[in-house]
């Protein structure tokens, strides 16, 4: 069993433009348009009533003005169409079949048939040919290339429009045609492995059984299937994970950003200009500036109004009391203090020059002083990239949100990160043997810095307009939901305090 399709190879597929979902305007055929149109597919809503079709098209269109649907009869849709889903239930699944089996020849059909029968819709209960997708095979005839998908993929998830936590299992009994729908669910946010010949549809079809007993059961929302394990070793090499060596990317021709931009659509765009496919562990890296304009953190320093603490913070830096009026608001504790330089402990943990606030990139020279602070939370602004990208590639991605910090006892700042999302930050290697055998004791990898670092290099620090960077080859474990505190030493172990 295998992931295929993996990243945007073709774009749209390359080979397909027009798909038509019979049973359209049902909870997963609709889903499945909006996801479709989305993605630049012309979509053909096929019903056995066109009025109720055109009509689902034109409510769905005073919604989304960018909805590119029509409305259609069975047959015609199967006509017009170049690829079909279908998404009806099982108990309509023959009937549709031989409206639509004239117009299907030469094509490929998706069947997302899951033999539910009610009322036992939470008992597997398997056709006598195996599975409803062989069935429809034979319905169909060789003429008709049928492939299996989607059985274990919860129509509101789909509709959420978000990244799907779930995996598909495609079969069919042809290899391109699979292929083919693989690359198909990856545009649409959804990572799909194919298993094997169209018989083994059984599985898939059956698990949607064992889904509904788990969110009846256990009162989970619409539960999926996640493929889990490790890549396996060629023969002969160890079985640690290692990389081939590391890429580093710019993401080049973007935009000055300010407030409410979309970054996420513009990196999207960006990655495509690049002619990039991003891929499975692939991480991107933004720097925090561009994250806190876009999210609104610049203030100018005309409109803060200092504090008896802040002028007394700023008397003792020689620094500006409004400045400093800021410094203290993001510090949890302020540590030393000198002309010139405040140091403290961010409220994010992370101890900082200036609480990290900056002048450098963010105004006009002319214009009227202003600062930029950090993102408010820059753990959920990365998960926010991370959900985007991820649906728009179909590949699982890590993001870190990265600014310059200086080290103790060390001249110069290095990229460090500040935010992550799909990534564990570190990784322990405490357990693990080296060249001699000898067990590793302390070896603890702030890998997200790491990367972070390597990305600096790229990014750059003055006019180099640079803001991201895709990282390819870098290994990590996934994530722990840690973030970046995940990076901080708890207090108890800081020796430099």
């Amino acid at each position: 069993m295998r992931p295929v399709g993996q990243g945007l190879r073709e774009p749209r597929s390359a080979r397909v433009k027009t798909i038509a979902i019979f049973g359209g305007t049902g909870a997963l055929g609709s889903a499945l348009a909006g996801r479709l149109s989305k993605a630049g597919y012309d979509v053909l809503i096929g019903s056995r009533d066109p009025q109720k079709a055109a009509a689902f098209v034109a409510e769905t269109k005073a919604a989304r003005p960018d909805f590119c649907g029509t409305g259609l009869g069975l047959a015609e849709a199967a006509a017009r169409a170049e690829l079909a889903i279908l998404s009806v239930p099982y108990s309509a699944q023959a009937e549709t079949l031989a409206l639509v089996k004239d117009g299907l020849a030469g094509k490929i059909l998706i069947d997302a048939t899951a033999p539910l029968r009610p009322p036992k819709v939470g008992t597997v209960q398997l056709p006598q040919a195996g599975s409803a997708a062989v069935e429809a095979q034979r319905l169909l005839g060789s003429d008709v290339r049928v492939v299996s998908a989607l059985q274990t993929i919860a129509a509101g998830k789909l509709a959420s429009g978000r990244a799907v936590d779930g995996d598909v299992l495609v079969s069919a009994d042809e290899s391109d045609a699979a292929e083919l729908v693989c690359g198909l669910m990856n545009e649409l946010g959804l990572r799909a492995w194919y298993v094997g010949p169209l018989a083994n549809s059984a599985a898939a079809e059956a698990m949607t059984a064992v889904l509904v007993q788990i969110n009846r059961r256990y009162k989970r929302d619409q539960s999926g299937l996640r493929i889990t394990g490790k890549p396996k070793e060629a023969p002969g090499e160890s079985a640690l994970r290692r990389s081939d060596g590391v890429a580093v990317t710019p993401l080049r021709g973007l935009p000055l950003f300010g407030p409410g931009d979309d970054l996420a659509h513009a990196l999207g765009d960006s990655i495509i200009r690049e002619g990039l496919a991003p891929e499975d562990g692939d991480v991107l890296v933004v720097a925090q500036k561009v994250v806190s304009k876009v999210e609104g953190r610049a203030v100018r320093l005309a409109d803060v109004a200092p504090t008896p603490a802040g002028e007394a913070l700023g008397r003792q830096s020689a620094k500006a009391a409004e400045l400093a009026e800021l410094i203290a608001a993001e510090a949890r504790e302020v540590m030393r203090v000198r002309e010139g330089l405040v140091i403290v402990r961010h409220r994010l943990g992370h101890v900082a020059a200036n609480a990290g606030i900056d002048f450098s990139n963010v105004a006009d020279p002319g214009g009227p002083p202003t600062v930029l602070l950090w993102p408010i939370d820059p753990d959920a602004s990365a998960e926010r990239l991370r959900a985007a990208l991820e649906l728009r590639f179909g590949a699982r991605l890590a993001v870190i949100i990265s600014d310059s910090l200086g080290r103790a006892w060390r001249a110069g700042t290095t990229g460090t990160a500040i935010g992550v999302a799909g990534m564990r930050p570190v990784r322990d290697r405490r357990g693990e043997s080296d060249l001699f055998g000898r067990v590793l004791q302390a070896t603890f990898v702030g890998v997200a810095d790491e990367i972070a670092a390597a990305a600096s290099l790229v990014i750059g620090e003055a006019a180099e307009a640079t803001p991201a960077v895709l990282v390819r080859g870098a290994v990590f474990d996934p994530p722990d939901g840690t973030g970046a505190a995940g990076l901080i030493r708890p207090l108890e172990q800081d020796l430099f305090r």
